[in-house]
């Protein structure tokens, strides 16, 4: 299972970043409402506006955090069969879309798989899972995360 690990500090800065984007966003409509810029404008564009400042806050604060707090829980990994299947077919150099095909899956699920095993090995890219895979296969990890013997 994962857990959430964020320090107090770390949420007390997000809500204190999120409290101030958000005024500094009320004052510039509010600025805007006192020089009739709302005249020359549709009240669609503004409400896109407000979107998209919205979308732009939440990119930038989760840039700023370092996007996911999910670690791995405590003891140890655990990688389900199929992770582990999808771990060796990445290894063995595979894209996306021969893993679906492979599995008779679609790509968006294949792509699901890849991220929670990211999230579970707390890496962020393919050749950080090659490198665990290859590990596991030499026995330098734990024993707890070693992976099923292979179905030849």
């Amino acid at each position: 299972m994962l857990r959430v690990l964020s320090p107090p500090n770390l949420m007390m800065k997000i809500a204190l970043k999120t409290g101030l984007l958000t005024a500094a966003i009320a004052v510039l409509f509010e600025i805007g409402d006192q020089l009739y810029i709302y005249h020359y404008f549709r009240f669609e564009y503004y409400l896109a506006a407000v979107a998209l400042a919205a979308l732009a806050a939440g990119v930038w604060i989760a840039r700023k955090t370092g996007g996911s707090s999910l670690k791995p829980a405590e003891p140890g990994i655990q990688l389900t069969n199929k992770e582990w299947h999808i771990l060796r077919l990445i290894s063995e150099g595979k894209s996306n879309k021969e893993i679906a095909a492979n599995n008779f899956i679609e790509v968006s699920t294949v792509k699901t798989h890849i991220n929670n095993l990211y999230a579970k090995l707390s890496i962020s890219n393919r050749q950080q899972a090659i490198c665990f895979y290859k590990q596991a296969l030499e026995g330098q990890n734990p024993p707890f995360i070693h992976p099923p013997a292979l179905d030849i």
